[in-house]
């Protein structure tokens, strides 16, 4: 019985010598394969370190702690097992890094090509949905519908126009029936006769059915085209200059009125595109793509759209004056305010350039004492009366803060030197 012991704790016990050929066997084997599997994988940056580094580490463990058997062989069966299981655990340890860094990269690769189509994908979709909006706003689809209702109109008109012409055809038919010699008719003609009238008036009453239908898809396709403007325009109104109005207030004006006046020029546009519709439509001008509709019909839809247009201009145009006149009065208002700032500052810097009476007072003193010195020093005939004189003068003019009787006291001062 051989037991294996790390540190003192029982890890295994082998049964035979030959148990123990097997493990040492089995632990080459873990080593070797672990080499052999990093020479087949690409290199990795830190593995042999790795590998080394837990290699020294289980080696140091097997030499302080590890224990194989007992007796005399003790010492060289613990090295052995202890330098096996050293380089499968350093092999192991490598092949973990190399492969664990791999993996960790490829998954970290997946994530980012996930991310990137995840990004690519949410650019397709907002790209998609600026497209469509974009479409929408500049009313695509209703050109599209009215494309569509023109191309239906002018196939049914293509429809009724076969029908005219098969009605024709009847009735030039029964005429030449009817102008035939009356000798030569049989009852198999008057037969034919009879069936040829009785095609005629289904035919009549299919085309007037077919033209009024026309007539009525026609009014339909002008009502489309003289109202696809205005549905244009209900979806470009200026929704955004309004909300900023009522959040942003006053700072919001100017955008607001610029966009406001825009949306106007639009609603004019459209106008005239509505009146020229109606007159092109009206005409059978090329250019409508059918023929000629009734003046009355035309100027009818033409009229409903025209009095919506100008409906929504009057609207727009009065908000666009209560703008503008709230622009002026913000204009105004802010104009007032620089003024009162800067009269606040020139009131705040003459308030700190006032005279100090105390400091004027001062100085005639001074002036005062030096020419009382310098009269002292030589004294003049009426000096003193003079002095006395211009003293009583700049005390007046001290009580009454008058500056022009001040500089006349300093100049009668200087005279009488």
């Amino acid at each position: 019985m051989i037991d294996v012991s790390l540190l003192g704790w029982l890890l295994v016990t082998l049964t035979s010598p030959l148990s123990l050929v097997l493990l040492l066997v089995a632990l080459g084997s873990v080593a070797y394969i672990g080499v052999t599997a990093l020479e087949a994988a690409p290199r990795q940056r830190g593995a042999r370190a790795v590998g080394t580094g837990a290699a020294a580490c289980a080696l140091a463990a097997g030499m302080v702690g590890l224990h194989v058997g007992a007796g005399a062989g003790a010492a060289v069966l613990t090295a052995a097992v202890g330098i096996a299981a050293a380089a499968a655990i350093g092999a192991s340890a490598a092949c973990a890094w190399t492969f664990g860094a791999r993996g960790a990269a490829a998954l970290g690769a997946a994530r980012a090509r996930r991310s990137a189509a995840a990004l690519r994908a949410g650019d397709a979709r907002r790209k998609l949905l600026a497209a469509s909006r974009r479409a929408y706003v500049e009313g695509e689809d209703l050109a599209a519908e009215t494309a569509a209702a023109d191309a239906a109109v002018a196939r049914l008109r293509a429809a009724v126009g076969a029908l005219a012409d098969a009605r024709a055809a009847l009735e030039a038919k029964r005429g030449g029936a009817q102008d035939g010699p009356r000798a030569e008719q049989r009852p198999e003609a008057d037969a034919l006769a009879e069936e040829l009238a009785r095609a005629c008036d289904e035919a009549s009453l299919k085309l007037s059915m077919g033209q009024r239908v026309l007539a009525a898809a026609e009014a339909a396709a002008l009502r489309l085209a003289c109202n696809a403007p205005l549905r244009r325009l209900l979806r470009r109104r200026p929704r955004e200059a309004t909300q900023a109005l009522a959040t942003l207030g006053a700072g919001a004006l100017a955008p607001a009125a610029a966009s406001i006046e825009a949306f106007v020029d639009e609603v004019r546009a459209a106008r005239a595109e509505v009146v020229e519709i109606a007159e092109r439509r009206a005409s059978g001008a090329p250019g409508a793509a059918h023929g000629a509709v009734e003046p009355e019909a035309a100027e009818g839809a033409a009229a409903l759209a025209l009095r919506e247009l100008a409906a929504m201009e009057s609207a727009y145009g009065a908000l666009l004056d209560r703008l503008r006149l709230a622009e002026l009065h913000a204009s105004t208002r802010a104009s007032v305010e620089q003024v009162e700032s800067a009269a606040g500052a020139l009131s705040a810097a003459a308030s700190a350039a006032a005279i100090d009476p105390a400091a004027i007072a001062a100085l005639v003193t001074e002036i005062a004492r030096a020419e009382s010195a310098v009269a002292a020093a030589a004294p003049e005939a009426g000096g003193s009366r003079a002095l006395a004189e211009a003293l009583a003068a700049g005390s007046t003019a001290l009580d009454r803060s008058d500056a022009t009787s001040l500089s006349e006291l300093i100049a009668a001062l200087r005279e009488l030197r």
